[in-house]
């Protein structure tokens, strides 16, 4: 069997091994909750409709977000390598422990399409420090009405938790990505299971090389950082909407007040150590949101939200593996 396959192969186990996590956690609350909820007559609505072109949507914004910061380098991708980053990216967080390998992958692409490394090491980056900066300041809004308003309870718990692990999450990447020493430590902790030893005399030269590219972004040309994070912000506000299109039909609860509670939750539930952190969405969202809309409401649309937001996703990309020439690493 050769490289590709085995590759590919292994790829179908991890996708399967998701999958399976993710609904065995809601065949587990159905049972624990001794009902039987069927979602399949909200797959055959306009708000499914609706939620999968509001995903397309987001890859598309994604996908905008990548080129504008590529060409403030000089790069010119074409759509096909930008969108397969993206969309990529997020088929391979579904499926590594704690939705943590969709980085290392868009930066091995970017790499692999002409991008210098320090380059795509700090797109990649800035992009998940924006992205911990807009979920921390979320977080920080909404922590006091949810508090006031929740119940005090395990999913209390839940929330408060989601707080402090996207403040430690947030410090830590800011630490790293402007403190050479402590990005050289790590660099040099994780070189030692390299195949290849790294050098510190180059481990130093590349930390030089990404800070000289990181100053030239964040320093001499914010605004380009700023609409990047206004654009990451409209994709929070849009799966967000996903979620709330279903429970609009259910309950009166606010839009705003679901953003902040989703974004807590996220914060925890995506640190689960299963592949895509499957199983830890669906069961921190449960524990909250029965308490909110009822166990059989809640269960009904997790189940639909997971659907649009992870099933197809995943299967979609296990589709487009096999399209692949054997000679093509994604």
């Amino acid at each position: 069997m050769s490289e590709a396959n085995r590759s590919k192969k292994s790829i179908f186990r991890k996708v399967f091994i998701s999958l399976i996590i993710s609904f065995s956690m809601i065949i587990l609350f159905q049972f624990f909750y001794s009902t039987q909820v069927s979602f399949l007559r909200d797959l055959l609505t306009i708000e499914f409709l609706i939620s999968l072109f509001v995903l397309v949507i987001i890859y598309l914004i994604d996908t905008l977000r990548l080129s504008m910061l590529l060409k403030f380098f000089k790069y010119n991708l074409p759509f096909k390598e930008t969108f397969k980053n993206i969309f990529f990216g997020k088929f391979i967080s579904y499926i590594t422990p704690m939705s943590i390998g969709g980085q290392p992958y868009q930066i091995y692409h970017l790499s692999k399409v002409g991008v210098k490394t320090e380059d795509a090491t700090n797109i990649v980056i800035s992009r998940t420090l924006e992205m911990s900066f807009v979920v921390l300041i979320i977080d920080i809004l909404s922590i006091r009405p949810i508090l006031s308003a929740y119940p005090k309870s395990f999913g209390l718990s839940l929330i408060l938790t989601g707080f402090i692990v996207s403040f430690s999450i947030s410090l830590l990447i800011l630490i790293g990505f402007i403190n050479k020493k402590f990005l050289e430590k790590i660099l040099s902790f994780f070189g030692k299971f390299s195949r290849e030893k790294l050098e510190r005399e180059k481990i130093i030269e590349w930390i030089d090389s990404l800070h000289e590219s990181i100053k030239i972004l964040w320093v001499k040309n914010p605004w380009i950082l700023i609409l990047d994070i206004i654009l990451y912000f409209v994709t929070i506000l849009l799966y967000t909407y996903i979620f709330y299109i279903f429970v609009d039909k259910f309950s009166a609860i606010e839009y705003l007040y679901l953003l902040g509670i989703i974004s807590l939750l996220n914060s925890v539930a995506y640190y689960i150590p299963t592949p895509g952190s499957s199983g830890g969405v669906e069961g921190t969202y449960q524990i909250v949101f029965s308490q909110i809309l009822g166990p059989d409401v809640s269960i009904r649309i997790i189940t639909v939200y997971r659907v649009v937001t992870f099933y197809i996703p995943l299967l979609l990309g296990s589709f487009f593996i096999t399209k692949i020439s054997t000679s093509e690493r994604i």
